[in-house]
């Protein structure tokens, strides 16, 4: 079993500065709306993926 502490494995994959700040996306952090039907945004995928 792996003990690592995840704080410490995610500083080592990103670390920063001791006086930078950690910028964390907003809790009530929503996308903006593309405006496109369900329908139209599957058939948008169905396409890319072939």
């Amino acid at each position: 079993m792996n003990n690592t502490n995840i704080a410490a494995a995610l500083a080592v994959v990103k670390p920063h500065e001791p006086n930078e700040a950690i910028n964390r996306p907003d809790k009530n952090w929503k996308p903006y709306p593309c405006l496109l039907t369900r329908n139209e945004l599957e058939k948008l995928v169905a396409e890319q993926l072939g």
